[in-house]
C-alpha cells in the first residue's frame, strides 16, 4: 500500500562523516583536518572505533587508533606497522596467528639456495642480501628471523648427518660385498686349526 513516509537517513561508519571517517583511517589530508577541536575528534573515534576496527587488515590500525589507543606507541609508518605492534603485544591472537603464518611462508621462501631478489632499482640482490632485504619487505620482526634462522640450521644439519650415514651405510655394504666367500673363509679356518690332510699319512696309506 503506497505511503506517504520519509525512510529514516541512518547515520553510516559509527555516526561519522565520509569525511570524517577517512580522516580517521588515514589521517588529515594536506588542505586540513575536518574536525575542529581534539574533542570532536575522540568522540568521532569512539563512535567508529568498533566499525573501523573490523573493517581493517590484520595487523593494521586506523589514525585514530594510533592517537588515542595506542598507549605510548609512536606511528612508525605503514612498512613498520605490522611488527612494530607484533613486538609490542598489540596484536589479537588470530591476528598474530595470521601474521605469523604469512611472514613464515615469506622466511621459507627465501631458504632457496638460488635465492634472488630485484631491490626495484635493477639491482639484483643474491643469497644473505637477497634474504635480508626480502624480510625487510614483508616487515618480518628480527626475532623471529632469528629463531627460524636457528631451526633452519638444526635442520640442514640433520640433513647432512642423515645423508653422511646412509653413505657411511653404503660403503660398508659394499666392503662386506668384496669380502672372502665361505670357501676361502673354511680354508682359513682349516690351515689355522691343522685340518689339512697329512702328506706322508697319504704315502704310506698307498703303499
Amino acid at each position: 500500500m503506497p505511503t506517504e513516509r520519509v525512510p529514516l537517513q541512518r547515520p553510516r561508519r559509527g555516526h561519522v562523516t565520509n569525511a570524517q571517517w577517512w580522516e580517521l583511517r588515514l589521517g588529515p589530508n594536506p588542505s586540513g583536518s575536518v574536525f575542529t577541536s581534539k574533542e570532536e575528534l575522540k568522540s568521532a573515534w569512539e563512535r567508529a572505533r568498533e566499525g573501523m576496527m573490523a573493517f581493517l587488515n590484520p595487523g593494521r590500525r586506523a589514525m585514530g587508533w594510533w592517537e588515542f589507543d595506542a598507549e605510548g606507541l609512536r606511528y612508525p609508518g605503514y612498512d613498520l606497522e605490522r611488527s612494530v605492534l607484533w613486538r609490542a603485544g598489540k596484536l589479537r591472537a588470530d591476528e598474530r596467528l595470521t601474521l605469523e603464518r604469512e611472514w613464515r611462508a615469506e622466511f621459507e621462501t627465501a631458504q632457496a639456495p638460488d635465492f634472488m631478489l630485484n631491490d626495484g632499482s635493477g639491482e639484483l640482490l643474491k643469497g644473505d642480501c637477497a634474504r635480508a632485504a626480502h624480510y625487510r619487505h614483508h616487515d618480518i620482526p628480527r626475532e623471529l628471523v632469528r629463531r627460524w634462522e636457528v631451526a633452519a640450521r638444526r635442520r640442514r644439519a640433520r640433513a647432512r648427518g642423515a645423508e653422511s650415514g646412509a653413505e657411511s651405510g653404503a660403503a660398508s655394504e659394499a666392503a662386506q660385498e668384496k669380502a672372502p666367500g665361505a670357501v676361502s673363509g673354511i680354508r682359513g679356518e682349516e690351515e689355522s686349526t691343522g685340518l689339512q690332510p697329512d702328506a706322508n699319512t697319504t704315502a704310506a696309506a698307498l703303499k
